[in-house]
């Protein structure tokens, strides 16, 4: 991204701002091939810009280019980094290379910078099918590493269609735009399967509530239960509508979201449209969560929760609609986690850490002053 366009992208984005803290999200690629001075420049446009708000900055990162100097920077500015590793490297080596050869090395030494020069940070895990096997061995690799925020994300794509194979696309859009069949639509043999993939997380979260709650956060299970509580969803994938989350490309434009940045979702561009005008074209288009839920999903006793996850994993099915690849996963997680949920939630409504809650499923629990917060 040209210096001026990255300064029109942010004083455009803090003008568009209604909030007091406007948070700037930096994503790729590797955003640190852009270069340190590229992201000094934009703090200074930050500061230039912000008047009385308050700017938080994230990044998310591989961790190839980590060194003592971007950690200091990042500490010095108070960016949120979040490092991209999966889990041991007998596991991630076979899809995390760099000309054949795997990267865990690299993965595994930014880790240990960060925590070193106490740096803000999480780590984001992705998961294919293969991974879904492997969880208890996962969440041992994160505890043995001291990782005290985790977030996992599921992989699911299908390959291009002729004409998305013809513009330079590597996966397809699915639902959205193909009006391809059933069969091409199928996803990717390493696109986990939603029935594995809400096993994995309730294998995940069975080691986490024994051990970690209140001591490793991770916001899968911070989701959930802040939906569980009547709260609003703190992500996209099961908040009610799209359109909260914006990409914005290295020449200005505009996309509807990352997941879906393709021709037919570009909004605008920053160099030539102001951000609320961007924001008011997103609400005419046609990704519409809500009025493409199956009739499984309306049905579902945890919709409130999920809300028909992300559109960009809805397949056709035979029955003529749109079922999401996680729906058998979701329902699966949440069902074996709700009475967790509702101990959890007792307790913090009294004034108790979760970290009672086995306590609390296990039997009676005195409580007692000594005991709460």
């Amino acid at each position: 991204m040209s210096l001026d366009t990255l300064e029109r992208y942010i004083q455009n984005y803090i003008a568009s701002q209604d909030t007091e803290v406007v948070e700037f999200a930096w994503h790729g690629g590797e955003p640190t091939l852009a270069g340190l001075d590229f992201f000094k420049q934009a703090v200074a446009f930050q500061r230039q810009y912000a008047g009385d708000k308050i700017i938080k900055n994230t990044l998310q990162t591989n961790g190839s280019k980590l060194d003592k100097d971007w950690c200091q920077f990042f500490r010095e500015n108070n960016f949120l980094v979040g490092l991209s590793i999966d889990g041991p490297e007998w596991l991630q080596a076979k899809y995390r290379t760099k000309q054949g050869k795997s990267v865990f090395a690299e993965n595994l030494q930014a880790l240990k910078l960060l925590q070193k020069m106490q740096v803000e940070h999480n780590v984001l895990a992705c998961v294919t099918q293969e991974y879904c096997r492997h969880a208890k061995s996962i969440y041992e690799f994160f505890r043995k590493h001291k990782v005290k925020h985790i977030q996992f994300s599921p992989l699911v794509e299908s390959a291009p269609t002729a004409e998305e194979q013809s513009r330079g696309q590597h996966f397809s859009g699915n639902l959205i735009y193909s009006t391809a069949g059933v069969e091409e639509q199928s996803p990717t043999a390493w696109s986990v399967d939603g029935k594995a993939y809400g096993q994995f997380l309730f294998d995940i979260f069975q080691l986490w509530v024994k051990h970690d709650v209140g001591k490793v956060f991770i916001s899968n299970f911070e989701q959930a239960l802040t939906q569980y509580i009547g709260n609003p969803s703190p992500n996209c994938i099961h908040a009610p509508e799209c359109g909260s989350s914006y990409a914005v490309e290295s020449n200005g434009d505009v996309y509807f979201c990352d997941h879906v940045a393709y021709p037919e979702s570009k909004l605008g561009n920053i160099n030539s449209d102001s951000l609320k005008a961007v924001s008011q074209r997103a609400q005419q288009f046609e990704f519409n969560k809500s009025s493409r839920l199956s009739t499984r999903c309306k049905q579902c006793r945890y919709l409130k929760m999920c809300n028909g996850g992300c559109p960009k994993h809805r397949y056709l099915t035979l029955s003529g609609e749109y079922e999401n690849r996680l729906c058998e996963g979701y329902s699966y997680f949440f069902r074996n986690i709700e009475k967790y949920l509702h101990a959890m939630t007792q307790l913090l409504a009294n004034g108790y850490p979760a970290s009672h809650i086995m306590q609390a499923l296990d039997g009676p629990l005195i409580l007692t002053s000594s005991n709460k917060r």
